[in-house]
């Protein structure tokens, strides 16, 4: 009776969870005069796939995925190199100020946007890096550091220290240890971790919206806000845009999610 009563219980959560995106995969399929039809049908008896083929003629949605993958990508694969290093060098160095920079870092992640969105437009127009696709991928980057760097802190904890001193007897340099040793070792968390990171600046929109003037650098984010003007909302459209920027991080999950399984239970067992 007990596990009958979690299992409905984790339907009915499910279906929560799922409700949104079911209701925006109904809005894409519907003509945009049954939009705003009262009282609403999730099925619309006029089903098209027409928003999916207007949404890129409307907006040049080519070029915004196209932005955010090359962003998201990138600023995961420098978050990583990066937050690699970092992370190792407090998980195995003592030094001091060590306790006080991770608070620092976690600290940082409390801050609000609109606090640093001033100085960090100004400084991006005087380096020339104001509506580029380098700017998005640094700042992407610069945001994600501090969660990154503590997550993988907390895998190489749990990497025992006679691996390395093993791999350093045997004539390896620190470098070559971390990169032959300890990261195969980490792969699970790396994995989870690279996960968060590309979620996190795939998903980005305030800092992409205030440091991108034009189609050539906006992400999908900012390209699905623009279906609504002053007059007219293509809400069939933003639906259906919706539901493709959906599709990446969830095929990403699909594919890599033994990885991702893994990654999460090591950090939860340290």
């Amino acid at each position: 009776m007990k596990k009958a009563l979690l299992i409905i219980l984790g339907l009915v959560l499910a279906g929560l969870v799922l409700l949104p995106f079911l209701w925006t995969l109904a809005t894409s399929l519907k003509p945009l005069s049954e939009v705003g039809k009262y009282p609403p049908e999730w099925i619309s008896p006029h089903l098209t796939l027409r928003p999916y083929r207007d949404m890129f003629f409307y907006l040049p949605f080519t070029t915004y995925t196209l932005n955010s993958l090359i962003v998201a990508f990138s600023a995961m694969l420098l978050t990583l190199a990066i937050g690699s290093l970092a992370a190792f060098a407090f998980a195995r160095f003592q030094f001091k100020g060590r306790g006080l920079i991770l608070i620092v870092f976690l600290l940082s992640q409390m801050l609000p946007g609109a606090s640093i969105i001033i100085p960090l437009f100004q400084l991006m127009q005087k380096v020339g890096l104001y509506d580029t696709r380098l700017g998005l991928v640094l700042v992407h980057t610069a945001l994600l550091l501090p969660f990154v760097i503590w997550l993988l802190y907390g895998f190489f904890q749990t990497i025992p220290r006679e691996v390395e001193e093993a791999a350093l007897i045997d004539g390896c340099t620190r470098m070559q240890a971390l990169r032959l040793v300890i990261l195969p070792l980490a792969l699970p968390g790396l994995g989870a971790t690279a996960l968060f990171a590309f979620l996190g600046s795939w998903n980005e929109f305030f800092f992409a919206l205030l440091l991108s003037s034009s189609d050539s650098t906006r992400t999908i984010p900012v390209g699905i806000g623009l279906f609504v003007g002053e007059y007219l909302g293509i809400w069939n459209q933003m639906a259906a845009a919706a539901v493709l920027f959906s599709l990446p991080p969830l095929l990403i999950f699909l594919l890599a999610r033994k990885t991702f399984v893994t990654g999460l239970m090591a950090g939860a067992a340290k």
